[in-house]
Formats: structure tokens, sequence, C-alpha cells
């Protein structure tokens, strides 16, 4: 049994032993000690909390909190995106259909039901100015 003792605030990571390969590397912060193990939330802001004991914890290293951790705005279901993949063409944009560690994205004004899988750092939030679409919506008509 770890003699780890944590409280509400402290960055740990989950030790390398334990860690499945989504958390490795990741740092958490302690959310408050439950009767066995310790409710824990991603300092990035990426995916859903994660419940692990004492055991499987360890202060995060001085070099992980010394990166910059880089916070990505919240996606919610509705929201439109751009992949910023080499790949995929930038003026493409999607749609998010559910949002978690990763990100389920389908192409905008799409019918055909297909959708993909992608990581939540490979997608840009895009906001769609309606009244400049509808000015340039009229240009176009006249």
């Amino acid at each position: 049994m770890s003699n780890n003792d944590f409280k509400a605030g402290d960055k740990v990571i989950i030790d390398p032993m334990y860690a499945t390969k989504a958390l490795e590397g990741r740092v958490f912060e302690v959310v408050r000690r439950l009767k066995v193990n310790y409710s824990l939330k991603p300092v990035d802001g990426v995916g859903r909390g994660v419940t692990a004991p004492p055991a499987a914890l360890m202060p995060a290293p001085a070099e992980l909190l010394a990166k910059p951790i880089v916070t990505f705005a919240p996606l919610t279901a509705g929201s439109t995106v751009r992949v910023t993949a080499r790949n995929i063409d930038p003026t493409t944009l999607f749609v998010v259909l559910s949002n978690g560690s990763k990100v389920k994205i389908a192409k905008l004004g799409s019918e055909d039901g297909l959708y993909w899988t992608v990581r939540r750092p490979v997608l840009e939030k895009v906001t769609i100015d309606l009244t400049a679409g509808a000015a340039s919506a009229q240009v176009v008509t006249v």
C-alpha cells in the first residue's frame, strides 16, 4: 500500500505501471479524496475525470509542470470545427457529434451518415458570423 497522501489542488500523474496509453504522461489535479480513491480531473481540460487509488498516483514531476499546458476551448455537440491535420482541406468544416477525450465529428452538410473519431488537439473551433453570411448570400443572389 502506498503512503501517497494528496490534497485537493495537488498535481499528480498516474504511475506508468498502471497508466493506460491514453493516460500516460498526462497531468491531473486532485479534486477530492473519496473513501478509498482520489477523484482527478485533467489539467489540460481534455476528456473526463478519472478515479484512481493512491498506490497508482505519483506527484507530477517538475519537468512536466514546467511545460506550458495547452488548454482547449470546450466543445459541445453542434459546435463547428476545422481539422488541422495535413491531409484534410482547411476549408472543410465539420460539426461535433460527441465530445470526450476523443471527439466524433461529421462533415457539415453531409447526409451520408459517416463520422470520424479524432483527438481533440487536431480540432480548431470555428465561429460563423451569420450576419456576414447573410450579407454574402445577398450579394451572390443579386
